[in-house]
């Protein structure tokens, strides 16, 4: 009896081990939401016009590039303008390319155009994410 109560204990023990091992959240997911804040974080900065908050989301090698949040927001008007106001913002797959983390993001302008960001995301040493580019596609509505 006594083998028969350690047998059903132990299985017990293993299942809600295992149980509590799915509810934790891996490393990734825990990347990805992070990653999915700071981008989120950008946008709304973006979105209120607050330069000096969006450009605090950039690596120090984008701030090297453009020396001030003046300058970068221009750089976002002129080249980035769907980042502004976005109608619409669905992330996708957070993928790794080549030892880098590329964070794939939907968007939607005001006009109803659908564009492809892929934002190359660079973890600082304090642990916090920052955005070290972003490419921009339109996709073509047409294959859809």
């Amino acid at each position: 009896m006594f083998k028969h109560l350690m047998l059903c204990l132990l299985s017990c023990f293993l299942i809600s081990g295992l149980t509590w091992a799915e509810d934790q959240p891996t490393e990734e997911s825990q990347d990805k939401e992070r990653i999915m804040a700071v981008i989120d974080a950008q946008l709304e900065a973006f979105r209120s016009g607050d330069a000096q908050k969006a450009y605090s989301f950039a690596t120090p090698g984008i701030q090297r590039q453009f020396p001030n949040s003046s300058i970068f927001m221009q750089m976002v008007m002129n080249g980035y303008n769907v980042l502004r106001q976005p109608t619409q913002v669905e992330y996708q797959g957070l993928r790794e390319h080549f030892g880098v983390k590329v964070q794939l993001v939907q968007l939607t302008d005001m006009n109803g155009i659908t564009f492809q960001a892929f934002y190359q995301m660079e973890q600082q040493n304090s642990g916090e994410w920052r955005i070290g580019g972003c490419m921009i596609q339109q996709i073509d509505q047409n294959k859809i």
